[in-house]
């Protein structure tokens, strides 16, 4: 999804809660091609209110916070984006 919405949004994963070895197991198993930031103390984690993995969070371009999803489908994240340009 982000591969071909370059233009529309930029993802950036965030690892904590477990060890480095688990975040790059999980980045060679899926594939990933995003951004992903490595922060052991999970007080990234605490400071945005994630309490499990697979959270969304959309941020505007001003890093307000537009909406937040636990699992969300890609077309929710597509719709939402699409929606900033309104927020």
């Amino acid at each position: 999804m982000a591969r071909d919405n370059p233009d529309k949004f930029t993802i950036i994963g965030v690892g904590a809660r477990d060890d480095l070895g688990q975040a790059e197991d999980f980045v060679n198993r899926t594939g990933t091609t995003f951004a992903m930031l490595w922060e052991s103390s999970g007080a990234s984690w605490n400071g945005l209110g994630i309490i499990s993995q697979h959270r969304v969070i959309v941020l505007n371009r001003f890093g307000q916070e537009i909406d937040r999803r636990a699992s969300p489908s890609a077309s929710w994240i597509l719709d939402t984006v699409a929606g900033i340009g309104t927020a």
